[in-house]
């Protein structure tokens, strides 16, 4: 099993970048997200551009590769937390500084379109953090986003995430244990045939999948791209998020359940759903990516639990 590199934990008063990849970012929002970090502890510099608008993006790639190599390349900052997803990412992989990443090893917090970035990370033998975004759930406060997992992730300070008896579903039983991977499922897919797809297949991995507004049918089709693409060999469990908006409709005979189940068929594998990270309507959980952690499904109960922190 590969050994990521670890960032170095967070300290009170350590400073914060924030950034914004992807799609346009509200100035409110973003206040009230700083001022949530700066609550926790932290000092934050919103880098120059973030209210740049271009299209569905927060300006042009070049601006916002500017944002992050910045911050990657300024050795006061200690994290680099995302304003939001959205949609554009995709668009920095070209340019993306990847000798600049490796060389700095940071902290990097976000979900949905941001996922792309945690793959870059992956590739590189870096851990990331799945979890809230400075103009999303930061801005609304603590009822927004679970702080115990945040902190742990940023700090190493407390225990590792585990799911309560009661945060999961199990849908087929079994035990596996490996390196923690993944994030947006449509994400996912879309580097399929790319440079940019998960460059770690066969090593042993819980791979964790969320998405939201997905049809169904749509579920099933990435689900199966997936498995087509090679994207989950080695895998030796698969926990989804909350899927929000992704359940049939009300006239319709079948479950989400059936569906991820029949696309997964075959894999002999624990399977379970109901992790709160990334687009969900609960306290939005952070998860460590590249770091050990184990899923275990038994009849209707399941858990997962983080073996280890993403920091050092």
């Amino acid at each position: 099993m590969t050994v990521a590199t670890k960032p170095r934990a967070l300290r009170p008063g350590d400073l914060v970048g924030v950034a914004a990849p992807a799609g346009p970012v509200d100035e409110a929002r973003l206040e009230r997200g700083k001022a949530e970090l700066e609550r926790l502890g932290f000092a934050v510099r919103v880098a120059e551009g973030v209210f740049d608008r271009r299209g569905f993006t927060a300006g042009t790639v070049e601006s916002r590769l500017l944002q992050l190599h910045g911050l990657w390349a300024d050795p006061d900052v200690a994290a680099i937390v995302c304003a939001r997803g959205g949609a554009g990412t995709i668009q920095l992989l070209p340019g993306l500084d990847r000798g600049l990443v490796a060389r700095n090893p940071k902290v990097l917090v976000g979900y949905s379109d941001i996922t792309l970035l945690h793959l870059e990370m992956e590739r590189l033998g870096l851990t990331s953090l799945h979890g809230p975004m400075a103009a999303r759930e930061l801005a609304d406060g603590e009822a927004a986003y679970d702080r115990t997992s945040l902190w742990h992730a940023l700090t190493g300070e407390g225990a590792p995430y585990a799911t309560g008896p009661d945060d999961l579903v199990a849908l087929a039983d079994g035990k596996g244990e490996g390196v923690l991977r993944g994030g947006c499922l449509s994400m996912l897919a879309a580097t399929a045939g790319t440079p940019w797809a998960p460059g770690r297949r066969g090593e042993p991995a819980i791979l964790f999948l969320e998405d939201v507004d997905e049809k169904p049918y749509r579920i099933d089709r990435l689900l199966r791209q997936l498995r087509a693409a090679g994207m989950i060999e080695g895998v030796r469990g698969v926990v989804f998020g909350d899927m929000l908006g992704c359940a049939p409709g009300i006239d319709d005979d079948y479950a989400l359940e059936d569906v991820l189940l029949e696309a997964l068929a075959g894999l002999d594998v624990p399977v379970a759903i109901g992790v709160s990270s990334g687009h969900t309507p609960h306290p939005n959980v952070t998860l460590p990516l590249g770091v050990r952690a184990r899923l275990e499904c038994a009849g209707e109960e399941a858990r997962l639990t983080v073996l280890e922190a993403p920091v050092r």
